[in-house]
């Protein structure tokens, strides 16, 4: 059978395959109960929501007990909604009518999720599925008294679990069988990915309909870094699955054994490595990595469902348990990057995007500095301005933040991602503090292509075109004595770290399952041979030179001796 590709959403990084086990759906037996046995059925169902909170507390004192804390208040707030009054009351009104036990369980959460959803309030939006987890649970007690979740023989091979959506007890109670999540709806920002960031299992979601035609025991390689799954993988695409998971369970393990170690080239120069995040998980685990910090924390990802811009109080709510984490370290918090392809309901039809965009409604700007400034006061403060081209807007962000917080020692950075940002990276370079180049816009700005639209094909950083507009950026930056940092994909490829570190990027902030492998790239590379390899490629005529230029001086280095060797090759760490 040929393979069959499905497109979804990244929600946990990582690839793995394996046989699928397929989890169907609870679902509620049809027909109407009699008036005489309602009572009972009444009766069932309190006590399944009783025995389904009872489970979600045991699986949040087993999170506890090994250190998930974060990941064990998401499943207790599911078993305080067991006990909710109004959950109760709705579950009472739907027997009397009635309904099943399991029905009227499924019937009550689902009213209950869509009464929590059409509130607005970004912070209780991911709530919303969480109570319908509940109701699957619920329901399945329901049917089946005392039933346990299913088990899977720990002895028998890995598996892929395929579903149509998960609640985050359901992905923390996964048994270690299942390497990998494949979800036909759910998102990127729901609990349930959050907890399998933080338990590294990776996921998909979003894979549509057709995922759930899949067959219990057919393979299934998912990558969770691209949103992707593929059922019946051919031989390629299965061994490419299975050795990525070989790679990232090893790189993990000399990642906590090696965070102690500096990232400093053979030579002696200085490169830190932060993290980008957007969740505690994601950061959680970086700094796990030996991450110094904290070079891009996403604000916008939480508010992307958004009804209005947020106010203060919501900034706060997802910043505190985020900067908490990093008292006396680098965290580079991004003001709202709207636009593009992050466009939340009350913004569609917008033309402007980023700074622009938020200059344009200074109130709310003034909002979610507020915010930065009163949870970020003990860590080394940096805020980062997205798709910065002026240097008045940067001043006008400063003088802003000035009035705001006159006593905040913060460093504001600008984000250079477009051509028009390295024509004037000079005046940037003197407005702010320090610069951020975000690889990802900016390769194809210097292309001329269309990031977002369908089909776009990906530019890679390593193109001359991209690197000549990376080097004047960093001539720039060193001018005018200021740090440069990369947190586009760029950072963690292996083609482009040394090219970048060649040309004198300072820092380097990547996704959390990178961190570990670039600090180990950091250690690998000579910066004098970098120097000398970057120079060499701006003078090539296509990306295809430069990746042979790489390969070329990794082999002449020796790549392979003890890890070691001047450059970083291309592909793959083993």
């Amino acid at each position: 059978m040929a393979e069959r590709r499905l497109k979804g959403l990244p929600a946990a990084p990582g690839t793995a395959a394996g046989p699928a086990r397929v989890l169907t759906a609870a679902r509620a037996t049809a027909g109407t109960v009699p008036a005489a046995d309602r009572a009972d059925e009444l009766e069932t169902a309190r006590n399944a929501l009783a025995a389904a909170g009872a489970e979600l507390d045991l699986l949040a004192g087993r999170l506890r007990a090994d250190g998930r804390a974060d990941e064990a208040e998401i499943v207790a707030t599911g078993a305080l909604m067991a006990a909710d009054p109004a959950l109760e009351d709705a579950v009472e009104r739907h027997t009397t009518a009635g309904l099943p036990a399991a029905a009227a369980v499924l019937e009550a959460c689902g009213e209950h999720a869509d009464a929590i959803a059409a509130i607005g309030d970004e912070r209780l939006a991911a709530r919303a599925e969480d109570v319908r987890s509940l109701g699957r649970r619920a329901a399945r007690l329901a049917q089946e008294p005392g039933a346990a979740p299913a088990a899977l023989d720990p002895r028998s091979d890995p598996v892929v679990l395929v579903a149509d959506d998960l609640g985050p007890a359901d992905v923390a109670e996964l048994d270690d069988a299942v390497v990998a999540v494949a979800l036909a709806a759910g998102a990127p920002t729901g609990h349930a990915a959050v907890v399998a960031r933080g338990l590294g299992i990776p996921l998909a979601v979003g894979l549509g309909s057709a995922l759930l035609e899949a067959r219990a025991g057919e393979q299934v390689a998912v990558d969770g870094d691209a949103g992707t799954a593929v059922l019946s993988p051919s031989a390629a695409t299965l061994a490419a699955a299975r050795a990525g998971h070989r790679r990232l369970t090893a790189e993990r393990a000399r990642s906590a054994a090696d965070r102690g170690l500096p990232a400093v080239t053979l030579d002696g120069r200085s490169v830190r490595v932060l993290v980008n995040a957007a969740t505690v998980p994601e950061l959680d685990a970086g700094l796990a990595a030996g991450a110094e910090g904290v070079g891009l924390l996403r604000t916008e990802l939480a508010f992307l469902d958004a009804r209005r811009w947020p106010d203060e109080a919501a900034h706060r709510r997802l910043l505190a348990p985020l900067l908490a984490r990093l008292h006396g370290r680098t965290a580079t918090v991004r003001v709202l990057d709207f636009g593009g392809d992050k466009v939340p309901p009350f913004l569609n039809g917008t033309s402007l995007r980023g700074l622009a965009l938020l200059l344009a409604v200074p109130d709310a700007l003034a909002s979610q500095l507020r915010a930065i400034a009163a949870q970020g006061a003990a860590t080394e403060l940096r805020i980062l301005l997205p798709i910065a081209e002026r240097p008045e807007d940067v001043d006008s962000v400063r003088a802003m933040l000035a009035y705001i917080a006159p006593a905040l020692r913060v460093s504001i950075g600008a984000m250079v991602e477009t051509v028009a940002a390295v024509e004037r990276a000079g005046e940037l370079a003197q407005a702010a503090d320090f610069l951020s180049i975000g690889t990802n816009d900016l390769a194809h700005a210097a292309t001329g292509s269309d990031r977002f639209a369908p089909g776009s094909a990906v530019t890679p950083v390593h193109d001359p075109r991209v690197l000549t507009l990376v080097a004047r950026t960093a001539e720039a930056a060193r001018a005018a004595g200021v740090l440069l940092e990369v947190c586009g994909d760029a950072a963690s490829d292996p083609v482009a770290v040394p090219l970048l570190v060649g040309l004198g990027v300072d820092e380097l902030s990547v996704g959390a399952a990178q961190v570990g492998r670039v600090r180990a790239w950091i250690r690998g590379l000579d910066h004098t041979a970098a120097q000398r390899v970057a120079r060499a490629a701006l003078a090539l005529p296509g990306a295809a030179y430069v990746e042979a230029l790489v390969a070329q001086a990794g082999d002449a280095a020796g790549e392979g001796r003890d890890g070691r060797g001047s450059v970083v090759p291309v592909g793959p760490q083993p």
